[in-house]
C-alpha cells in the first residue's frame, strides 16, 4: 500500500526532526506518489500530484498574498502536502502559509530542527516503490485469480469470498433495492456488517462509478453497466485505497461474467434465499444476532414477527426433462412470489427440490398467521388456475415460532405436511393443509400406493371383504363405524341406525372371520390403517 503523508511523518528519519502539523491534519491520510526537494516558488508549475513537498523556504517571497499564492497553487497541483524546515528562512512557519493550508486543505508541517532531505527521500522512495511493487504482484494475481473464476462459471459467493480474500475487508452485494444478496466475511463480523444494511446503504448514497460513498467510508461500485446496473459491490470500512479500488473493479467485472452466465439460472435474490433456507432447514442457526442481520438484509422484518413456515409441494405427474424441469420449477416459483405479493405476505422463498417451494413468512406480533396463510392459499389457487396449471400440488404450513432460530424446525415440518397433503388432495382438498390436518392418514395417502401397503391392507381385510362379497353383507362398513366411535359399541350402533344386539352379533361375526379380538389395542389399530388405506386409495369407493 502506497505510504501516506501520516505515514512518512511517522519515520524515524522524518521524526528526528520534530515533525510539528500546522494545518490539514484531517488529510494526513492522503497517499504520496512522490517526494520533490524544491525552493523555488513557481515550483507548482512541476508537480504532477501526489508529491510531499520538502522546503526550507529560502527562496520563498515575503509579502504574505504570494506565500498564500504559493500554497494555493501547490494545493491545486494536488500536491499531499507541505513540509517546511525551520531555521534557514523561518524562525516558525508563517501565518499567511499555516492559513492558506486550512483554506485550500493542504497538510503544513514544520520541522523543528535540522533533518537530511536526501534522508527522506531515500527512505520515503524506497518505501513507494516497494508499495508499487507489491500492487503490481496483487494486479497480476487478481486479474489471474478472478479470470480463472470466469473460465470456470463460478458463483457469485465464490467471487466474493476471493474479493473478501484479496482485500483483507468483508465483501457485500446488494441489489438495487439495498437488499443483501450475497457477502463474505469472517462469522464474527456478519452481525455488524449487516444490521441495518438497507438503511446504512440508503444513507451512502448512489455511485455512479467506483467511489468513497456515505459516511461510513464505503468503497462501492455498480455491478453491471452503468445504465443497466442491477446491484452494487461494496466493501465497507475500506476507505479511498487505490488498491482496493483495483480489487473491488476487478470483482465487478467477474460478477457482470458471471451475469451474463446466470441469465437462465435463478436470480441474485432467489440465490441468496435458497442459500439461507438450505442453511435453516439443514444445519439451523448458532450465531442468531448474525442470522436476524441475514434475514433483515433480505428484507423480511425480525422484530416483534411471528415467523411461518410453509411449504407448496407440486410433483410432476410423469418424469420432465432437466431444461423442462427447470422452466416447470420457475413458474410455480414465480406463481407462490406473486401469490405472497398479493397476499401482502412477507416472505423469503425459494425452490429446494423439484416441485418443491419454501417460505419462511413473518407476520407481525397481534395478527392472525393463520388468516395470513389462508389468503396466500387462496390467491395461489386463484393464480394457478388462472395459468391453467394441470399438477397437483399442496400447500403445508409447519409450525410457527417468534424465535427465528428454530425455524429450521418449522420448515422441514411444512415440507413433511405438504408432501402429505398431495397425497390427501384427492380424498379431503383443503387450501391449506396443517400437522393437524394430515396426521395418520397423510401418512397412510402418502404410502398408499406402495404394494407392500396395499398388501399389508389386504392381509387385515381380506377375509372381511370376501365374507361381504359372498353373502352381500356389509361387515366392512359396521367395523369402520365401530372404529371411527373410538370403541363405543352405544355410539357404534347409534350411528349405524341399528339395535344394541344386532352390533353385538355383527362385531362378533367379524372377529370371528378375521380371527381377531376387537378389543386388542393392536388389532383395532391395524384394521384402522388399513380401512384408512382403502379409503386414501379408493377402493372402499369401489
Amino acid at each position: 500500500m502506497q505510504p501516506t503523508v501520516a505515514d512518512v511523518l511517522a519515520l524515524p528519519v522524518v521524526q528526528s526532526g520534530r515533525p510539528l502539523v500546522l494545518a490539514g491534519v484531517e488529510h494526513l491520510h492522503r497517499p504520496v506518489r512522490w517526494v520533490h526537494v524544491g525552493e523555488l516558488p513557481d515550483l507548482a508549475t512541476v508537480l504532477h500530484g501526489g508529491e510531499l513537498v520538502l522546503t526550507t523556504g529560502v527562496a520563498l517571497p515575503e509579502p504574505a498574498r504570494e506565500l498564500t499564492r504559493y500554497v494555493r497553487t501547490l494545493a491545486e497541483a494536488g500536491a499531499c502536502g507541505l513540509v517546511i524546515e525551520l531555521g534557514r528562512r523561518f524562525s516558525q512557519v508563517p501565518a499567511s502559509i499555516v492559513a492558506a493550508g486550512r483554506q485550500h486543505g493542504l497538510p503544513v508541517i514544520a520541522l523543528r530542527r535540522t533533518v537530511r532531505f536526501v534522508s527522506v527521500t531515500e527512505t520515503v522512495h524506497a518505501l513507494i516503490v516497494d508499495a508499487q511493487h507489491e500492487a503490481l504482484q496483487l494486479s497480476e494475481r487478481a486479474h489471474r485469480e478472478f479470470t480463472r473464476l470466469s473460465v470456470a462459471g463460478a458463483s457469485v459467493q465464490q467471487i466474493l469470498d476471493l474479493l473478501a480474500e484479496l482485500a483483507g475487508v468483508p465483501a457485500v452485494l446488494e441489489d438495487p433495492s439495498h437488499r443483501v444478496v450475497a457477502y463474505a466475511a469472517e462469522p464474527a463480523q456478519v452481525a455488524d456488517l449487516l444490521e441495518g444494511w438497507e438503511a446504512r446503504s440508503r444513507l451512502a448514497g448512489p455511485t455512479s462509478s467506483t467511489g468513497v460513498v456515505g459516511p461510513e467510508g464505503w468503497l462501492v461500485t455498480p455491478a453491471g453497466p452503468p445504465h443497466e446496473s442491477w446491484g452494487r459491490l461494496v466493501l465497507p470500512l475500506a476507505g479511498d485505497d487505490a488498491r482496493l479500488r483495483m480489487l473491488v473493479e476487478r470483482a465487478a467485472d467477474a460478477l457482470a461474467i458471471n451475469r451474463l452466465l446466470e441469465r437462465d439460472r435463478a436470480g441474485l435474490v432467489q440465490q441468496a434465499h435458497r442459500g439461507l433456507l438450505t442453511e435453516l432447514t439443514s444445519s439451523g442457526a448458532s450465531d442468531v444476532r448474525g442470522l436476524r442481520a441475514r434475514v433483515e438484509g433480505l428484507g423480511l422484518p425480525t422484530s416483534r414477527q411471528t415467523f411461518v413456515a410453509v411449504a407448496v409441494h407440486s410433483p410432476p405427474a410423469a418424469p420432465l426433462e432437466p431444461i423442462a424441469a427447470q422452466e416447470r420449477d420457475r413458474s410455480l416459483h414465480a406463481a407462490v412470489v406473486a401469490a405472497c405479493t398479493q397476499a401482502g405476505l412477507a416472505a423469503v422463498g425459494s425452490p429446494l427440490g423439484p416441485g418443491h417451494v419454501l417460505l419462511l413468512a413473518a407476520v407481525p406480533a397481534g395478527r392472525s398467521t393463520d388468516r395470513a396463510v389462508e389468503r396466500f392459499g387462496a390467491a395461489l389457487r386463484a393464480r394457478l388456475t388462472a395459468s391453467d396449471w394441470a399438477d397437483e400440488y399442496a400447500v403445508g404450513v409447519g409450525g410457527e415460532t417468534s424465535r427465528l432460530e428454530d425455524a429450521g424446525a418449522c420448515l422441514r415440518e411444512a415440507g413433511r405436511v405438504a408432501e402429505l397433503g398431495v397425497a390427501l388432495r384427492a380424498t379431503r382438498p383443503r387450501e391449506v393443509y396443517r400437522s393437524r390436518d394430515v396426521r395418520l392418514r397423510g401418512l397412510v395417502a402418502l404410502l398408499g400406493g406402495d404394494p407392500r401397503v396395499l398388501a399389508f391392507a389386504e392381509a387385515e381385510l381380506g377375509r372381511l371383504l370376501a365374507h361381504d362379497a359372498e353373502r352381500g353383507t356389509d361387515l366392512v362398513g359396521t367395523l369402520a363405524q365401530y372404529l371411527a366411535s373410538g370403541g363405543d359399541k352405544t355410539a357404534a350402533a347409534r350411528a349405524a341406525n341399528l339395535s344394541r344386539p344386532t352390533l353385538y352379533a355383527r362385531l362378533a361375526t367379524i372377529e370371528r372371520v378375521l380371527g381377531v379380538s376387537l378389543d386388542d389395542p393392536d388389532s383395532a389399530l391395524a384394521l384402522r390403517v388399513a380401512l384408512l388405506v382403502r379409503e386414501v386409495t379408493g377402493q372402499a369407493r369401489g
